[in-house]
């Protein structure tokens, strides 16, 4: 025999849990990233990969395309001998439907001349293109 106490419980948590349930899902619709948040948060990750020498992780935030070309030794390959990154932060993203521009804020240290061990902060601009669906950074193959 069920409690007196239960049988108006469960239909209450039922419908208690039912609608936590349509509020997050709710929230879920209302809160999507837009294309600048998302990109920022790519182009940020693939710059921690970077700066770590993580290239396999940065490798495979390129767009297929380039991938289809190149491997991640030929990748890899053309930073040889470049500054010492420290940081990279992205100052701004601006997109369209299937592209994005943008800008980013990279501090180095320069192994080179009078300047050697200064540490430099420049800003130049990436270019990032939406292929099914996914977000990836061009790099000129």
């Amino acid at each position: 025999m069920t409690h007196p106490t239960c049988q108006t419980w469960r239909p209450r948590a039922a419908a208690a849990t039912a609608a936590l349930a349509a509020m997050l899902l709710a929230g879920c619709a209302t809160t999507a990233a837009t294309p600048e948040a998302q990109v920022t948060q790519l182009a940020n990750q693939r710059w921690v990969h970077l700066v770590a020498g993580d290239w396999a992780k940065a490798y495979a935030m390129l767009t297929p395309s380039y991938r289809k070309l190149h491997d991640v030794k030929d990748y890899q390959s053309q930073f040889k001998g470049a500054v010492q990154w420290r940081k990279a932060e992205v100052a701004s993203a601006t997109c369209e439907a299937e592209k994005c521009d943008v800008r980013v804020e990279l501090t180095v240290t320069s192994p080179f001349g009078r300047g050697k061990g200064d540490t430099i902060s420049t800003f130049f601009n990436e270019t990032w293109l939406k292929e099914d669906g996914r977000w990836y950074y061009y790099e000129k193959p």
